[in-house]
């Protein structure tokens, strides 16, 4: 008989990106995906690394931001903020939106850029390795296909790659939504 795992491998981590995943890139939400009415915009003022201070449009469907918020609540997956965004996901973005305190991912490779590897890959790849179930959302998972190998194919391993004038849609939330068993 197996020793049960611990709650911290138990708990699937979701490595969640914001540009093109929950901020859709985008002049107009795609009504496809969701109804005009779903939409929040907002202006962001805010520091970003190598820019300085900046203002950027956001444009985020509510029923993503509530599925954020109602998954972080219920614990059903520890989420981390994986995005160029870094401090700000924390100091201004999640808050504009009214999203809970999400921290950041645990990158290194941010600051430390391998030649030749994608900054995000790491983190994920730690997760798998410690057993952790990863459900990892980011628009640009289509231009790394070949770094991330196998990991796309891993039945722990859920990874959605949104097109990032929509970002993530009901079909998406749906699949991670059985991924974490609710």
């Amino acid at each position: 008989m197996s020793e049960p795992r611990p709650e911290s491998c138990a708990t699937p981590l979701w490595l969640l990106d914001i540009d093109g995943v929950v901020n859709a890139v985008a002049r107009e939400g795609a009504l496809d995906a969701w109804p005009r009415s779903a939409w929040v915009r907002r202006m962001i003022t805010t520091w970003v690394p190598d820019r300085g201070m900046m203002t950027l449009p956001i444009l985020a469907a509510r029923p993503v931001l509530d599925f954020i918020t109602q998954v972080h609540e219920s614990g059903s997956a520890e989420i981390r903020w994986h995005s160029t965004w870094r401090t700000a996901a924390v100091t201004a973005f999640a808050p504009m939106l009214g999203l809970p305190a999400i921290p950041i991912s645990i990158a290194p490779e941010w600051t430390e850029r391998p030649v030749g590897l994608w900054w995000k890959l790491p983190a994920a790849q730690r997760a798998v390795a410690t057993g952790r179930r990863l459900i990892w959302t980011d628009d640009d998972l289509r231009f790394y296909a070949h770094e991330i190998g196998d990991l796309a194919q891993r039945d722990d391993a859920l990874v959605i790659g949104p097109p990032s004038d929509t970002g993530l849609t009901p079909t998406h939330l749906a699949a991670i939504a059985v991924f974490i068993g609710q």
